[in-house]
């Protein structure tokens, strides 16, 4: 999975959980104010938390979590002739490439809702360009041209004036120019951001819905702090229910949930003890950044926090691209060699067709690692069977970025080669279809032999994947 989704989804986690906090916890209560800051902290935290950890926590987890993590593979490093052997596991091979289809359909449903978003950027342009400015009470309107419920945008206050009396103009300017004075509009537009991303997060609509919910609170609360009578107030709210809205990222005078906004206006004060429930978002954010350095500390690269590899010198001017089959200083995997036998531990897979069908031998296949560390052109030297050699690039694939290797005091490019050997064993020596003889043939590879011969040329360790066979193959 890639880093940005993965991210994506630690930003809703961390969305989702805060969502639910309100709604079980804050929700009833009337600090309007504090609940907004509430929305914007735990947005820009949510965003953020994934790029930080805690110092120090990341080594201690590592040390404590590989006392209790299972053993699934043997590994020997440094000895001529030995390999790292991983007991096999009977995985389907993957026949649809899911992971992409729904990349695909996501950046599809995105880019909608992206072009969705600059139409409504659009439309407030078109409205605004349209209307005539007036000064009202000192201060500046646009004048609507049709019957467009009354809304502001940053310092943009709109109104059809010929719609209302003087007492009702008189309550939409104190109601939008809450809007304006307390920027709701930043809130507003963040949110629409965020959802742009997080349209598949039921968390997400709810959080924007009580954000824009809030909001009306808040300018609602204004109208009501300058002497204006509650229920003249909504009854004005009541006439004016069935306006048409311009956009959604717009404060609209009037919106749909008038019965909650009505409740809210005549809705007791919040005992000021009962501030204390916010205090639990401190400890929340502490978790979720413990969490993260966990995460950082189990998968490195696959973190954003794990992602800090040092970034290589700029390419020279006029530099050549170059492969390099030897490099004065070769790449390294993140951690050292020990890092890298369990990285291939823990994911090598026998395809379980593959096992049924009795397939074995010594897929070779080389690899690049570029000058920003990243895996490229994974190619197949030697190859075996499909499910093999697609099983051997998708764990090449699959690797988090190197340290790149450096030629006189440059980055470059260097390639790598990994062989892999997928063996059969069977409970009953008798039920293995091969002799001793064809079995050396199998696993023979001239090719990998002849590279080896090059000095100094990258070969990763080899390893050996011990698969099961069924005994009724005999």
């Amino acid at each position: 999975m890639s880093l940005f989704f993965i991210y994506l989804i630690q930003v809703n986690i961390a969305l989702s959980l805060f969502y639910l906090l309100y709604a079980i916890v804050l929700k009833r209560d009337t600090f309007l104010r504090l609940r907004r800051l509430f929305f914007l902290s735990v947005i820009v935290f949510s965003l953020l938390y994934p790029f930080f950890t805690i110092p120090g926590l990341s080594d201690i987890w590592t040390s404590r979590s590989s006392d209790f993590q299972e053993t699934t593979a043997t590994v020997i490093i440094g000895e001529p002739g030995m390999a790292m052997v991983v007991e096999g596991e009977a995985v389907a091979p993957v026949a649809i490439p899911w992971e992409k289809i729904l990349s695909l359909f996501y950046i599809a449903v995105t880019l909608a809702f992206l072009l969705r978003f600059v139409f409504q950027l659009l439309s407030i342009y078109g409205i605004w360009t349209k209307s005539e400015k007036q000064i009202i009470s000192g201060i500046p309107v646009y004048q609507l041209k049709s019957n467009i419920t009354p809304f502001s945008f940053f310092s943009l206050i709109f109104i059809h004036t010929e719609k209302h009396s003087e007492t009702e103009l008189s309550q939409i300017l104190l109601h939008e120019q809450t809007h304006v004075r307390q920027w709701h509009s930043i809130d507003i537009m963040l949110v629409e951001l965020l959802y742009l991303f997080s349209w598949w997060n039921p968390f997400v609509w709810l959080l924007k819905r009580e954000m824009a919910m809030n909001l009306e609170y808040l300018a609602d609360n204004g109208v009501l702090r300058e002497g204006i009578d509650s229920r003249e107030y909504q009854y004005h709210l009541l006439r004016l229910t069935y306006h048409e809205t311009a956009v959604q990222i717009v404060n609209n005078f009037n919106v749909s949930q008038l019965k909650q906004r009505i409740m809210m206006m005549n809705k007791a004060k919040t005992p000021a003890l009962q501030l204390v429930k916010y205090v639990l978002v401190v400890p929340i954010f502490f978790l979720f950044v413990m969490a993260n350095s966990m995460y950082a500390a189990e998968n490195g690269d696959k973190s954003m926090a794990g992602n800090n590899l040092p970034e290589p010198p700029p390419q020279k001017k006029g530099e050549a691209e170059e492969l390099f089959i030897v490099a004065e200083s070769q790449p390294e995997f993140p951690g050292g060699e020990t890092a890298m036998m369990k990285f291939l531990a823990d994911n090598i897979r026998y395809p379980v067709i593959a096992q049924e069908n009795g397939i074995q031998g010594r897929v070779v296949c080389d690899f690049t690692i570029m000058k920003d560390g990243s895996i490229s052109n994974v190619n197949i030297l030697q190859g075996v069977d499909p499910a093999l050699d697609a099983e051997v690039k998708r764990l090449i694939s699959s690797m988090p970025k190197w340290k790149p290797g450096n030629q006189r005091g440059n980055v470059v490019n260097v390639r790598g080669v990994f062989p892999v050997v997928f063996r059969l064993q069977w409970d009953n020596p008798e039920d293995d279809p091969l002799t001793s003889e064809e079995k050396s043939n199998l696993f023979k590879s001239d090719l990998l032999d002849d590279l080896k011969e090059v000095e100094g040329m990258m070969i990763l360790e080899e390893v050996v994947v011990v698969g099961y066979g069924m005994a009724e193959q005999k």
